[in-house]
């Protein structure tokens, strides 16, 4: 809706007003950084000139480390006071050339005046009157812009629901701190405003994002009551905005139990990763922490020495071979059973029963002389039933290997000894040569105590390809689990075999590895992740969900993706569950939560309805998918 010329004017002057107040708290800042720079440098390098170090009897020492101690509180209390300056400072640099982009008027119920609420991408306050001249989007009273047209509205706050009339909703468009544009609208983003954002550069868009927000979008963004949220969106329907948008609001909301080093997002590839290092500081949040499924595999399979395959390699076999090939049916039925929840049971019911027999060790060597053998790791692993986990029986087994390995250290510091002297060459002190004994028994033990703290003195590998050398052995698992194995069962053991013998590892076969070893060696959990984003989750198989679930279990859960494009042949666990083919119901079950949502984005504005309505009838019976009102050239066949 047009706004009248003197309306207008005075929306231009506020932004004028609101501007030079940033600009001068900008520099207010700046020297406040400055100095508190300057006093943390200077606390840094006189740290030891105010500190009498005495070490003549205990008191003098707990004296001196009481000092040190205090001197070293203050230099932390200063470095975060600046830390804290600096960010203030950084993010009011970010949004002094478009402090805000819209207005809401609301009148709670029973009151008579209307407030002006003027949102941007942070909170400001004018430091003389205490009055909030900018709102950040992610408070609560903001969602009202999200959600609602002109008229009754209400939005939640920790302590209560408040309900009122939202009476007026403006949006801006303001560049270098000039009023661009303004309107007025009765949805979130009225179509003029959406039709320049999403005209602008890709730079210019990753800084307005948050303008842009869809009421639908707004849903995902803030909803804290589901441990699992599952997004269906159509190709260009703002699917990766959300995430990041969701990841910065959750920053915002839980601060003060919260941290980016409590949340983790899997992305696609690298690149997408490189994006969200650029946009989260620019919402206003540190980066989270993000990997690739296939590096995080990657990283917790180097120590086994084999060569993981690129999932794009795998999805280039599917893709090329033939069904006239029988090694390519037996391949892709590996990977239909590899990756579902069936095969997962069977790794359960494998860890059940190496906890009563079966687990695989090495032998402990230095050279040729073998210290510890795998026969005498195994007899002390099962020498008594234990109630205990695998990985905490591991633990107390590194911890008996790392006894008797500093004994074995101290014998051959010993031995080392006695060399030396009956050595007539050799003309060192005796302080000397015990040093030097010293020296060379760890050097000769040590690796074999780190492997001991690592636990790599368990064959895990071994394990793992036992179970396609040893056919009774996944027979009894199978049946365990109440599992069938694939028709062409044999074929599969064969070249799986085969693969892992020569250094090979299909990447079907790097998520149930990477388990087994979680459950051998104690290290499948990761308790301090809370919140875990999953992109392009169409690409994830019912094994990775469920391995995801017992790697994080205090975390909550969003899966973004569209079923409509997965490009691999498993049977991934939403659009399986949608064709009634999996045993899993749904993602919800997969994931053993009852408080799973379920969002679908149906509005692409990525293309034009000419490219919408001709994709959509290239996939009859997919998901439905909204152009948004702009036109263009019909697509041709050739």
């Amino acid at each position: 809706m047009p706004i009248e010329n003197a309306e207008r004017e005075k929306e231009a002057q506020r932004v004028a007003s609101v501007r030079a107040h940033i600009q001068q708290r900008i520099i207010d800042l700046g020297e406040t950084v400055d100095q508190r720079r300057s006093e943390a440098t200077a606390i840094g390098r006189s740290f030891w000139d105010d500190i009498s170090v005495n070490a003549d009897n205990d008191d003098d020492l707990i004296e001196t480390a009481a000092s040190m101690a205090q001197q070293e509180h203050v230099l932390q209390g200063q470095e975060r006071s600046y830390r804290l300056a600096q960010d203030a400072l950084r993010k009011l640099q970010r949004v002094v050339d478009a402090p805000y982009f819209s207005r809401i008027d609301f009148r709670e119920r029973g009151e008579q005046e209307r407030e002006k609420i003027y949102i941007g991408l942070t909170s400001f306050i004018d430091a003389k009157t205490d009055e909030i001249l900018i709102y950040d989007w992610r408070a609560p009273i903001a969602s009202l812009f999200y959600d609602y047209p002109p008229g009754p509205a209400t939005y939640r706050t920790p302590e209560m629901d408040v309900s009122g009339e939202l009476m007026l909703k403006r949006q801006y468009i303001i560049k270098a701190g000039v009023l661009q544009d303004v309107f007025d609208t009765g949805i979130s983003i009225g179509d003029e405003m959406l039709q320049q954002m999403l005209s602008r550069s890709a730079d210019e868009k990753m800084h307005s994002i948050v303008t842009t927000i869809q009421r639908e979008q707004n849903q995902i963004i803030r909803d804290d009551r589901h441990k699992v949220l599952v997004v269906q969106g159509a190709a260009g329907s703002g699917k990766t905005s959300v995430a990041l948008q969701r990841i910065a609001y959750l920053l915002y909301k839980y601060r003060s139990t919260l941290s980016a080093d409590n949340m983790i997002l899997f992305s696609p590839n690298s690149l997408f990763s490189d994006y969200v290092s650029h946009v989260l500081p620019e919402l206003g949040e540190a980066t989270m922490q993000q990997t690739t499924f296939q590096d995080y595999l990657t990283h917790k399979l180097s120590d086994t020495g084999l060569k993981l395959e690129d999932p794009y390699d795998q999805l280039e076999f599917i893709l090329t071979g033939t069904e006239e090939d029988p090694h390519y049916t037996a391949r892709l039925q590996s990977i239909q059973y590899k990756t579902s929840a069936a095969f997962l049971s069977v790794i359960e019911a494998y860890g059940e029963k190496l906890k009563h027999g079966g687990l695989r060790f090495l032998d402990l060597s230095v050279g040729k002389k073998v210290l510890i053998t795998a026969e005498e790791l195994k007899e002390r692993f099962y020498e008594k039933s234990s109630i205990l986990a695998l990985g905490e029986r591991m633990e107390q087994l590194s911890e008996w290997m790392l006894e008797k390995l500093d004994a074995i250290q101290v014998d051959a510091q010993k031995r080392f000894y006695r060399k030396m002297v009956r050595e007539p060459k050799y003309l060192g002190t005796e302080p000397e040569m015990k040093k030097m004994s010293k020296i060379k028994a760890h050097k000769a033990i040590g690796p074999l105590k780190e492997k001991a703290r690592k636990l790599a003195y368990v064959d895990v590998l071994g394990m793992y390809q036992e179970l396609y050398t040893n056919k009774e052995l996944h027979q009894e698992l199978a049946l365990r689990a109440e599992q069938s194995l694939p028709a062409l069962w044999e074929t599969i053991s064969a070249f799986t075999a085969e693969a892992l013998a020569g250094g090979t590892l299909h990447y079907e076969d790097a998520t149930p590895l990477v388990y087994l070893k979680g459950l051998v060696e104690g290290q499948l959990r990761v308790g301090t992740i809370r919140y875990c984003l999953v992109d392009e989750a169409q690409d994830y198989s019912p094994f990775h969900y469920a391995y995801l679930k017992k790697l994080f279990p205090r975390a909550r859960f969003t899966l973004l993706g569209d079923w409509n494009q997965g490009i691999f042949t498993h049977a991934n666990a939403h659009a399986s569950a949608a064709e009634g083919k999996s045993e899993y119901s749904s993602i919800s079950e997969l994931m053993k939560e009852e408080e799973t949502e379920t969002i679908r984005l149906v509005k692409s504005y990525r293309s034009t309805r000419e490219i919408v309505d001709f994709a959509s009838s290239v996939l009859p019976g997919g998901e439905p998918i909204e152009p948004f009102s702009r036109s263009g050239e019909s697509p041709r066949l050739r």
